[in-house]
């Protein structure tokens, strides 16, 4: 740096100067300090204007650091939120779709529930059914008994009736015969 330069070269010039023992002073050129400070005024502003230049400079890496972060941030964001959208969506569609499995399941166990139902319900009255055809055959079986029971009795009565009476009629007219072989 310049400054350095120019602040060595004073050093050189007040190191090389002459001492006054007495009163602990050192004796310097006049011209040789002015041209030092003149040296001095032209380098502090430069480089003040150079530390003013270096701090814009990183002020605006910062800012630019600053956007890029920013930018790399809002692209996270943007990227997390799309993530979480495409989360969303997916367990939502597991979600219909397990509501779906569940549907389809509680359908098909109440169909189940209804078909047992159902068989258990035509199963009793099939066996009402059977039992009424049963009981009715068994009345009818009885009826038909009876009445058979009823009408052969009848007719066994009339057949002993009429045997009885053939009897009676052949042993009279026996009777009669053998009374007029006898006579």
């Amino acid at each position: 740096m310049e400054l350095d330069n120019i602040l060595d070269e004073l050093d050189d010039i007040l190191s090389s100067a002459q001492t006054i023992p007495i009163v602990n002073r050192k004796l310097v050129k006049a011209d040789d300090v002015d041209m030092i400070l003149q040296k001095l005024r032209g380098a502090v502003p430069l480089e003040i204007k150079r530390a003013h230049d270096l701090l814009e400079e990183q002020k605006d890496i910062k800012e630019k650091t600053r956007a890029e972060a920013d930018q790399i941030i809002e692209q996270a964001h943007a990227e997390a939120d799309r993530i979480v959208d495409l989360a969303k969506a997916e367990a939502d569609r597991l979600v219909r779709q397990e509501e779906v499995v569940k549907a389809a399941e509680d359908k098909a166990n109440n169909i189940i529930s209804t078909t047992q139902q159902y068989d258990r319900d035509m199963r009793a009255a099939a066996d009402a059914y059977a039992d009424k055809l049963h009981s009715e055959s068994m009345q009818y079986a009885m009826d038909v008994f009876n009445y058979l029971e009823e009408n052969l009795s009848k007719t066994l009565n009339a057949v002993r009736d009429n045997g009885q009476a053939l009897r009676s009629s052949y042993e009279a007219d026996n009777r009669i015969e053998s009374g007029n072989k006898n006579e």
